[in-house]
């Protein structure tokens, strides 16, 4: 069953267009709302109208007549005329609107071949809407079939399978759950029951419907890898790398599986085994961004900046917005001191999040090495504009002090120890501040301050 709205000017058209629609058996059912306020643009200019509006219910298979009629007999030059397709319809009312409307499908008796062959028909109708990603047909279809056999396991399987595709997943659980009910080794509802727990993220509760699926189909890769997942997401390492290698056994060249394991090892910082899993991967294909940056990342952690470099390098160019591969870029040239080419990576991001403050503030430091002032000062005044930035006040006090200018410095290192009142990279700035000022006294209360909190003061 769909619905559409439409509007007209006057209740009198909206009332009589309502009484054509149901008498012609286009509409099951027309309710005239209003008067509404509708705001909209007709040639270039604003409107405001008061209007009438229909909203319209009718079988699906009348679209094309019922919207032909609409544009030849609607007073508006455009007529609204807007259709979506009802998720949900009550059995008995889309039984009753088949009924009165012309569009019954006589369902046959149950215990006789015609009702075998009906329920044929509509579960291969109900698998190909499914194929065909049509899933609001398909669910018709298989429900019109459960209304004349309730226990097929093909019907509430198919009906199970759409629900999910619809996101649908504690009415797919429903279905599965009546499958298994009377065919406890089901293996389409207990691979299906697993997803659609999946669906809503409850991972232990899909745990062992695969299980029991594996006991059944032991070497389904799939289903070890969507094992594997659950495991991992659930907080079991060691279940997770189990089923992870029970895929690769079965085939040592399964992409999702190599992914997964190498996720897992990489997150748990095992490097080695990570590398291991992403060369392999990478190898039958390098077009995996996550992967190339994962590996960027790892190299980049040895310190080998070279070579991190080169993964990163190949995941921009797969992505040239990609901020992971753009920030290993950047922070590699930082780590061999080529400063502009790190400026240069890191502003790529900020090209796509100009407020990103972490950015900004790390520009800002850079600019502020290579002794760019006004571009370093313009970067931590942007994070400033954002929110509260430490980083970008200790960057401007440096700044400051560096040009002599000590009462803005000190305001910014006051600033920052109103909210984080022991911070010592801060106290250490306000010391030599302090201590540029000419005010002694006070840099030694703070170098105090340093002692108790167990950092000595450096040498200015």
């Amino acid at each position: 069953m769909n619905i559409a709205w439409t509007t007209l000017s006057t209740l009198a058209e909206a009332r009589k267009m309502a009484a054509e629609l149901i008498k012609s058996r286009l509409a099951v059912c027309v309710q005239v709302e209003g008067p509404v306020s509708s705001y909209y643009l007709w040639g270039g200019k604003e409107e405001n109208n008061e209007e009438y509006r229909l909203s319209i219910k009718f079988m699906a298979e009348k679209t094309e007549k019922i919207e032909a009629w609409i544009m030849d007999n609607h007073p508006y030059e455009v007529p609204q005329w807007i259709t979506v397709a009802a998720e949900r319809v009550g059995d008995s009312y889309r039984r009753w609107a088949e009924k009165e409307y012309g569009v019954e499908r006589a369902a046959p008796k149950k215990d006789g071949h015609a009702a075998k062959k009906e329920v044929l028909r509509l579960s291969k109708q109900g698998r190909n809407y499914l194929r065909k990603h049509r899933y609001h047909e398909a669910e018709r279809s298989f429900l019109q079939a459960l209304d004349i056999d309730a226990k097929n396991a093909y019907i509430l399987v198919g009906l199970a399978d759409t629900c999910r595709e619809l996101k649908k997943f504690d009415q797919a659980i429903k279905y599965y759950e009546r499958v298994l009910e009377f065919d406890a080794v089901n293996v389409f509802a207990l691979r299906g029951i697993g997803d659609a727990y999946r669906g809503i993220l409850q991972h232990k509760r899909a745990i062992p419907y695969w299980m029991r699926y594996l006991e059944c189909n032991k070497n389904d890769i799939y289903v070890m890898v969507r094992l594997a997942e659950s495991f991992n997401k659930t907080g079991n390492f060691d279940k997770a790398e189990a089923f992870y290698l029970s895929a690769l056994a079965v085939n040592d060249k399964d992409k999702y599986a190599l992914l997964g394991l190498g996720s897992l090892y990489y997150k748990a910082e095992i490097d080695d085994k990570a590398l291991e899993c992403f060369d392999k991967l990478l190898t039958m294909d390098d077009s995996y961004v996550a992967v190339l940056t994962m590996v960027g990342n790892i190299y980049r952690r040895r310190r080998l900046y070279d070579k991190a470099s080169q993964y990163y390098e190949k995941a921009a160019r797969l992505e040239s917005w990609n901020s992971f591969a753009l920030y290993g870029l950047g922070d590699c040239h930082r780590g061999m001191a080529d400063l502009d080419k790190a400026i240069y990576w890191w502003s790529k991001i900020l090209e796509n999040e100009p407020n990103n403050q972490d950015l900004l503030t790390r520009v800002g430091d850079a600019l502020l090495t290579l002794n760019r002032v006004d571009s370093s000062m313009e970067h931590y005044t942007r994070s400033l504009k954002v929110g509260f930035d430490l980083y970008a006040l200790l960057g401007m006090s440096r700044l400051y002090r560096a040009q002599g200018d000590y009462p803005e410095a000190e305001k910014c290192c006051l600033e920052i120890l109103e909210r984080v009142p022991d911070h010592q990279r801060v106290l250490e700035e306000l010391r030599l501040v302090y201590e540029g000022m000419g005010e002694a006294g006070k840099a030694d209360e703070v170098a105090l301050r340093l002692k108790a909190l167990g950092e000595e003061p450096e040498n200015n």
